[in-house]
């Protein structure tokens, strides 16, 4: 399964409001990270949201690229080779992503999906260790998997929440969405190494 963390930052939380920064990061860590310039029609604005990721709509007009090619290079990548896309918010980060294809004029289907899905299917290995459903160990088995579940994605957005770094900006976001889905792994890993779903 190939898979990649997106993250955007916008104009404001408004329904008119409109992507101006985006990245994905891939499993390996590596990511792409553009700033977007608005599209004629893109008017909306909000000083809070500049305070936040201090990005203001000038530079947006200097520096960014094309919003066109974003999103040639956003649907090139993150809709190949049947890849899932994964955000903490996809409630935003999905209508942004529309919204930034739509202007464009591309119509591909690009779901994004919550990242606690993601760290549900990480800790899958878990649940496979557990006794058959009619077994007289069985519910204690799976009460006991579920809070190991629980405690491990805990441990590893806690250990992440606590590392220094760039917050509000799409890059460090969508790579802090990466970290804690290794640390992820690696809890899982370590319960499965130190029996802790079995007896």
């Amino acid at each position: 399964m190939k898979v990649f963390f997106l993250d955007f930052e916008a104009s404001s939380l408004a329904e008119v409001s409109f992507p101006i920064e985006v990245a994905w990061v891939d499993q390996s860590g590596q990511g792409e990270r553009y700033l977007i310039r608005p599209a004629p029609d893109w008017t909306d604005w909000s000083g809070e949201a500049e305070m936040l990721h201090g990005i203001g709509r000038q530079e947006l007009i200097r520096h960014g690229t094309p919003h066109v090619h974003v999103a040639r290079r956003a649907v090139k990548v993150l809709a190949a080779d049947g890849a899932l896309v994964f955000s903490d918010s996809p409630q935003f980060d999905g209508r942004w992503l529309h919204r930034l294809l739509g202007v464009a004029g591309i119509t591909t289907p690009l779901p994004v999906l919550h990242i606690a899905r993601l760290y549900g299917h990480v800790c899958e290995p878990l649940r496979q260790a557990l006794p058959a459903p009619d077994a007289p160990a069985y519910r204690d088995a799976q009460e006991r998997v579920r809070n190991l579940v629980r405690e491990i994605v805990a441990r590893a957005e806690e250990a992440e929440a606590l590392r220094p770094r760039v917050q509000h900006r799409a890059l460090p976001d969508a790579e802090s969405l990466w970290r804690t889905w290794r640390l992820v792994q690696q809890g899982v890993a370590k319960a499965i190494e130190a029996g802790q779903v079995g007896g």
